[in-house]
């Protein structure tokens, strides 16, 4: 046996700065500390092997034997490891035995950190290695790098996520986007390719857009650098909506596999057996996450039973390719983008892209027909559907693409109604709506219903010019095929346009041609729509007791049938009628309630109408205080989805807050108005339906008193930016929509003082 290396250890210099990962190594350096195993797993390209090597470098002293890299890439034999160990230990003589036995016995005794990289693809090796050694070497510390876990006894799993990025929507300066690692990481790889490099107000949305495509991955950000010596940001990221290759090659002293991020993906999927590669190309085709049901519904067959889905997810999860988050005793999925890229190609070479696709499609479908049905599952189902968000559009886009479900399409969005009305974006839906009615046959009841539906949503952008222009349309093509739902859909639509336009027999007439078709062809959604489009429209016209007749019945068909929708609008419209009767107690209540039916739905558009009733009436109370923090509320609701006041309540509003600034004057109108829409939205319905006054804001996190400024759930959400989620992840986790999200953590950083998720990282792990 030759002699030791006199060096202490054989770590490679570091060629590059060292970015980010203050809160991973910190954490890997006190795991070693307590266990004598850790093994850091991770996707391809996350920076596992470039943590471990820093951890290492940083604990090396406190090993009198040193601190060794053994890297494993280009082992291919199970029985060669001990040879690559001795051959990082510097052991010269080659003709010595080489064994496991004979590394044991070397080793015994020696106070060392072996560095064990890229253990993936010889799990059953290095698992027996790692735990003869321990066993028998009681001094020894192990620290592996793997895309799966090595799962012998004893050993600590250390999840290395990708870097943070730049939440998508949340306003952020220059100086706190660049605090972000993955921006940190990319600009400083950029300053070596393209001299005098900065991150500015120009380059800054299309920097963070391209950290957010790569989803924060170390190795693609590396490669995405070195590309900007001939691309711009604008043709990397156009080019990487299209496909990976565009990163190109990176460091040609690397590894193959480490240079390009596809050869780094494909290194994973070679490691797959044939079930877990044909399921993986297959998920492909989910959009943001997924769970177990969905999985087995799209994508088995007989080649991927059902019975192994669970299976194979878990192996997937194990081997670092898909990513889990567990809430309760449910689990979601989810693949980052890149991932998702290289798989989807890998579908397409099998010739299955179309047929999983469509099988998506259909799913979404079925989803969509229960939240159709209206029932008393409508708030549960609506909120089903929003965490199934993503693949909504996903499935939305692949119909563009194929208008021979067109027809199936149009039922979707029917089905949607309640939906998209409650949750918008509405800008998007019109522009889908807009775009199926463009590839549905030109005199066709799919075209007439899709431009009947844009109407209906161009009301809830004030758009009512676009509104009797969509519906007019959608008429003409209705009589021409005799479709009776696309005349209902475009005659309620078209109502609130006349009314707007101040055609109150019109709308009139539109509306009761509603009811009366409902009624005729027991259509009850029909009915409903008609008594809630008439109700609206006495209210609105001064007809009160018409107003109250016909919103008692539509109550009364809504709250059999159990749905919220509509009945959160009827209320409202009961509220404002009974109000102007005389009746201010009632009145007020069944504000209350409506303003509880559409914060159960999370329906911004309805909550503000709510909300603006709330505060018309505190004004005619004369508690102008009140009425303006419930202005400011409905402000804070409206700007979450950009909305604005709608035109038919707008003199009302005005009415509403001229009195106010009368009776308080204008400072402290400004101060009750920038109280109310400081308020969370769950702290404003709290204000509007219990009558209390507005609670006084959280101080600001100080140096002395920072652990208890943040609510439960800003907690919450903080503890789920800790672990690396993005805002759709952990609105996907908490059943909330992606703009609440955004919300709470701005609220967040502005509570404790900071400027990045990164830092919310360090003040959770901080906590006691």
């Amino acid at each position: 046996m030759g002699t030791r290396s006199p060096r202490p250890s054989n770590l490679p210099a570091e060629l590059a700065s060292f970015v980010g990962r203050r809160a991973e190594l910190r954490e890997v350096k006190r795991l070693l500390t307590t266990t004598r195993l850790l093994t850091l797993t991770g996707s391809g390209g996350a920076g596992k092997t470039r943590l471990a090597l820093r951890a290492a470098a940083e604990m090396a002293r406190g090993f009198p034997g040193g601190a060794w890299l053994v890297s494993l890439a280009s082992v291919q034999d199970p029985m060669l490891i001990p040879h690559a160990v001795f051959a990082a230990l510097g052991v010269q003589d080659l003709s010595a035995d080489l064994s496991l036995s004979s590394l044991t016995k070397y080793l015994a005794g020696r106070r060392l950190l072996l560095v064990l990289d890229n253990c993936e693809h010889l799990l059953d090796g290095c698992a027996v290695l790692a735990s003869t050694l321990l066993t028998a070497c009681p001094d020894l510390r192990v620290l592996a790098t793997s895309r799966q876990a090595l799962s012998v006894t004893g050993e600590v799993r250390m999840l290395v996520p990708p870097l943070t990025v730049p939440a998508a929507g949340t306003r952020m300066s220059v100086e706190q986007i660049v605090t972000c690692d993955a921006v940190w990481l990319l600009s400083e790889r950029a300053t070596a390719v393209v001299p005098g490099f900065t991150v500015d107000a120009g380059n800054v949305a299309a920097i963070a857009e391209l950290c957010r495509r790569l989803d924060g991955i170390p190795l693609a950000l590396e490669l995405a650098a070195v590309r900007l010596g001939s691309l711009s940001f604008d043709q990397l990221n156009q080019g990487l909506a299209a496909e990976l290759s565009v990163l190109g090659r990176g460091n040609r002293g690397a590894e193959a596999r480490q240079q390009t991020l596809e050869a780094t993906i494909g290194w994973s999927y070679g490691l797959l057996d044939e079930l877990e590669r044909r399921l993986w190309a297959r998920l492909s085709v989910f959009a943001g996450g997924f769970d177990a049901d969905a999985v087995t519904e799209i994508c088995s067959d007989p080649r991927v039973p059902a019975d192994q889905i669970a299976g194979l997810l878990g192996a997937l999860v194990e081997k670092s390719v898909l990513k889990r988050h567990l809430t309760g005793s449910s689990a979601r999925y989810w693949l980052l983008d890149t991932l998702r890229q290289y798989a989807r190609a890998r579908l397409r070479e099998h010739g299955e892209e179309v047929v999983y696709q469509q099988r998506h499609f259909e799913w979404i479908c079925g989803l969509a027909r229960s939240i159709g049905l209206c029932d008393a599952r409508q708030a549960d189902l609506l909120h089903r559907m929003h965490l199934e968000h993503d693949n909504l559009w996903a499935a939305l886009e692949f119909c563009l693409h194929h208008p021979e479900n067109v027809v199936d399409a149009v039922q979707l969005a029917r089905d949607l109604h309640a939906y998209w009305g409650a949750r918008g974006p509405y800008s998007d839906v019109r522009r889908i709506l807009d775009a199926l009615a463009e590839v549905a046959p030109e005199h066709s009841a799919s075209r007439a219903r899709l431009l009947a539906m844009s109407a209906t949503v161009a009301t809830a952008q004030n758009d009512f010019a676009a509104c009797a222009a969509l519906s007019q349309d959608a008429l003409r093509i209705a009589a021409d095929v005799q479709d009776t739902e696309a005349t209902v859909i475009a005659l309620s639509a078209g109502a609130w346009a006349r009314l707007a336009a101040g055609d109150v027999g019109g709308a009139t007439e539109q509306a009761e041609s509603v009811l009366s078709t409902g009624r005729l062809m027991e259509m009850e959604l029909t009915e409903l729509e008609g008594l809630l489009t008439l109700c609206g429209i006495f209210t609105w016209s001064g007809e009160l007791d018409r107003a109250i007749d016909v919103g008692e019945q539509g109550r009364a068909l809504s709250e059999a049938r159990g749905e919220l929708w509509m009945r959160g609008f009827l209320l409202t419209f009961l509220a404002q009628a009974t109000w102007r009767r005389g009746d201010q107690d009632r009145g007020e209540a069944l504000a209350r309630e409506a303003a509880a039916c559409k914060h159960a739905l999370d329906d911004r558009w309805g909550l503000t109408l709510a909300l603006e009733t709330l505060a018309w009436m505190a004004a005619g109370r004369g508690d102008h205080q009140r009425a303006t923090c419930l202005l400011g509320s409905a402000e804070r609701v409206r700007d979450d989805v950009t909305l604005t006041v709608g035109e038919l309540d707008r003199a009302q509003h005005d009415q509403t807050v001229a009195a106010a600034i009368r009776g308080i004057g204008q400072r402290a109108f400004d101060t009750a108005f920038a109280q109310g829409r400081a308020m969370t939205i769950s702290d404003g319905m709290a204000f509007a339906i219990d009558n209390s006054r507005p609670r006084p804001k959280p101080p600001t996190a100080g140096k002395t008193e920072p652990r208890t400024v943040l609510t439960r759930r800003e907690k919450e959400i903080a503890r789920l930016v800790a672990d690396d989620l993005s805002n759709r992840q952990i609105a996907a986790t908490l059943f909330l929509s992606e703009r609440t999200v955004e919300t709470h953590i701005t609220n967040i950083l502005n509570k404790l003082g900071l400027n990045s998720r990164v830092q919310i990282t360090r003040w959770i792990l901080a906590e006691p």
